[in-house]
């Protein structure tokens, strides 16, 4: 009966961070396709009622996880940042009508992001039984999303002062060239433009060895266990010979013995 339990806390948590990466990959394509071209054509930004629904379900996800962890406290103490990460600060903001920039509106934006990020890097934990695998697919993930959060933010305030950014896809050109350290055409020209240009070209430095280190440890793992496989052949073999040259003997013992009586 405790097995069951355990197994049914288990499965609803994936189930819940599913539910969490699914919601928050949909928040990440509204940002790009619904509030994009505002920041392009210079409107005021208005917040969504989906970002809204979103942010309460990770609201929701956080309570359900409380619930059904098997020490409430303990994880109320340890996932407590998943709180601030799920607030709609923007439909807040709208709704008792506290007037901010838009650039401020945008990044709050940004926030429940990190808390999608976080629930995939926790499914990693429970689905890949491999460590080394689920910390490469985890660093790969925070690697995806700050370079996306940093796109949104170099378009943010580049494109309305720098000439050579006119759409988002510049943006994407400056920062596959940045985050590979080949270096861009595009000069940022904001401060926080320089910034983002320093966190994508930092991020870059640090995670692409982590991917030469991934693949030279699965290449090593691969040949390890190639030589235990043929190794394990050769002992098969071996005794499959040793039993086989015991049953000769043991015929030819008999066939002698039959012939001398």
């Amino acid at each position: 009966m405790k097995k069951r339990h355990y197994d049914f806390r288990l499965y609803a948590r994936k189930l819940l961070y599913f539910a969490t990466i699914l919601a928050s990959l949909i928040l990440i394509a509204d940002i790009t396709i619904v509030d994009l071209p505002n920041i392009q054509k210079n409107l005021d930004v208005e917040p969504t009622r989906l970002q809204f629904w979103i942010c309460i379900y990770f609201i929701i996800d956080f309570i359900l996880l409380m619930l059904i962890a098997e020490d409430k406290r303990a994880y109320f103490k340890k996932y407590f940042i998943l709180l601030p990460l799920s607030i709609p600060y923007s439909n807040l903001l709208a709704y008792y009508s506290i007037d901010l920039t838009s650039e401020a509106v945008y990044f709050l934006k940004f926030i429940p992001i990190f808390r999608g990020v976080f629930a995939l890097i926790l499914l990693i934990n429970l689905v890949i039984s491999n460590r080394i695998t689920g910390l490469f697919i985890a660093y790969l993930s925070i690697f995806i999303s700050i370079t996306y959060i940093q796109t949104l933010v170099f378009f943010l305030t580049e494109s309305p002062v720098n000439p050579a950014v006119k759409t988002y896809y510049d943006v994407l050109w400056w920062a596959s060239m940045t985050v590979t350290t080949l270096g861009s055409n595009i000069i940022p020209v904001t401060s926080i433009g320089k910034v983002s240009t320093a966190i994508v070209a930092i991020t870059g430095i640090t995670i692409f060895p982590i991917f030469t280190v991934y693949i030279t440890t699965m290449i090593q793992d691969w040949k390890s266990k190639e030589k235990e496989k043929e190794l394990a052949n050769k002992n098969a073999a071996q005794q499959n010979h040793g039993e086989s040259s015991q049953q000769t003997e043991s015929l030819t013992t008999t066939a002698s013995t039959k012939s001398a009586n």
